[in-house]
């Protein structure tokens, strides 16, 4: 496999991104189904902060979590704007 540059990855990711962002939108019609997409999605982002000791290092598990929600609330956002963009058509 080649190795890929942090521009090619980034790249990637941001189509992905932008992908399931189209998707969720597409997804989230005028009904109760819509709602718990949007619920669901959002609370991946809600920060739980359940750590015992609060002046404790983060961890690298923590960074990679703080990472995946920093990216739901990305996709959220994004499938939201494109929603309200149809809607507004």
């Amino acid at each position: 496999m080649s190795e890929l540059t942090n521009e090619e990855i980034e790249g990637r990711l941001n189509a992905q991104r932008e992908t399931l962002a189209l998707v969720v939108a597409l997804l989230a019609g005028p009904d109760r189904t819509s709602e718990r997409i949007w619920a669901e999605l959002e609370a991946r982002f809600q920060f739980q902060n359940n750590q015992e000791d609060p002046g404790a290092v983060p961890s690298r598990a923590f960074a990679i979590e703080s990472a995946m929600m920093r990216e739901f609330k990305l996709i959220f956002e994004e499938a939201r704007a494109r929603k309200a963009e149809w809607n507004a058509e």
